[in-house]
């Protein structure tokens, strides 16, 4: 009986896991069991405001069911958990599984209030089994004593590449008999065809040849316009938890600092010129992303925005999508295309995934 506990103790604890896309947050909830004896086990999740609810999920359904046990879902929109993590940290009461909610630093920060799980690997079949297809996963799990505070999150193959391409307008460079650029110098002037050549033919000077983030005050984020770094020979990596968040990069075996390289002042000069030049909007800086995001959607019949950084054309694009490809990033002045080099960070892997309370009541559940 205790053996057929243990696995269903795995089963909660991967099935839950491997919800890469969900993180959490949360106190514990009173009482433990049910009125029938059943375990109670809180769930506090992350997630979009749009997403649907966890437990009209029929794969959580099926979860419960497995469990024998009431799982109680509570959920935090991902723009509300940067003012309630440390809250409920400091409250002492966290819900029993977390997911993406907290990580190694917050072990250290609150000693005790996070189960080490490399204690219960036995109970968790399938995070070893992860770990041993994985190894990487477990060295994003493990801190420099081997103690596992949180799970790093899988999300497969798919997410393996970079999330971050640059995208063109091919159906305007089609308009205007252009190709895509190579270069820094061939960027520039495509980008001032499509600020005086009217390529959506609407008649109006309306076009955005090129747009960009803002940056963020304290890291640097997804599609950030220091990609452009690539096109001097330095490999960024600004997907999720990857370095180039905080301005770091590896070279030959050696981590620097971009933020000090004088291809971080190339790249900053180069935009100054583009912006000066009415090439990129004046705005940009302070554009907050909802508006940044309807220059790419426009109307949804007139394409407003030359080139940007993104996911994918039918991401950023919507129903333009078919007007856009990608496009490799052009080469910076005295940097050959062999020496161009793009993004390389990786998706797949998230530092913090699950994490599970030391002071769950039904920790076996």
């Amino acid at each position: 009986m205790r053996r057929q506990t243990m696995v269903k103790a795995g089963a909660v604890a991967c099935a839950v896991a491997l919800l890469g896309s969900l993180s959490a947050c949360g106190g514990s909830k009173k009482p433990t069991t049910t009125a029938d004896g059943k375990p109670i086990v809180t769930v506090l999740v992350k997630k979009n405001a749009n997403q649907e609810k966890m437990a009209d999920m029929q794969w959580a359904k099926d979860l419960e069911a497995d469990c024998d046990c009431k799982i109680e879902w509570q959920e935090v929109t991902r723009e509300a958990w940067g003012q309630q993590k440390n809250a409920t940290l400091a409250s002492g009461d966290i819900a029993d599984v977390n997911l993406n909610g907290y990580g190694a630093v917050d072990a250290y920060q609150y000693p005790g209030m996070l189960e080490d799980l490399s204690k219960d690997l036995d109970k968790l079949p399938n995070v070893k089994a992860f770990f041993k297809q994985k190894p990487e996963a477990e060295k994003f799990s493990a801190d420099t004593k081997g103690k596992i505070y949180s799970i790093a999150t899988g999300r497969g193959k798919s997410y393996s590449g970079t999330g971050q391409h640059m995208l063109i307008n091919k159906a305007w460079l089609d308009k205007l008999g252009l190709q895509v650029p190579t270069t820094w110098d061939e960027l520039e002037n495509v980008l001032k065809a499509f600020k005086t050549q009217d390529p959506n033919g609407n008649g109006q000077a309306d076009e955005i040849p090129m747009n960009i983030k803002k940056l963020e005050s304290s890291y640097y984020t997804w599609y950030s316009p220091m990609l452009l770094l690539n096109s001097t020979g330095i490999s960024t990596g600004f997907n999720m938890s990857a370095a180039s968040e905080t301005g770091f990069y590896a070279k030959n075996g050696v981590v620097k600092s971009f933020m000090t390289s004088d291809e971080y002042k190339q790249v900053i000069k180069y935009y100054h010129k583009l912006i000066s030049e009415g090439l990129i909007p004046a705005d940009w800086a302070t554009k907050d992303d909802d508006a940044y995001n309807a220059d790419q959607i426009s109307d949804g019949q007139t394409a407003k925005t030359g080139v940007v950084f993104g996911w994918s054309p039918s991401d950023n694009f919507g129903k333009l999508k078919d007007q856009y490809i990608a496009m490799p990033v052009p080469s910076a002045p005295g940097v050959s295309p062999d020496q161009t080099v793009w993004d390389g960070s990786s998706s797949e892997l998230s530092v913090a995934g699950l994490s599970i309370s030391a002071h769950a009541a039904n920790k076996d559940a």
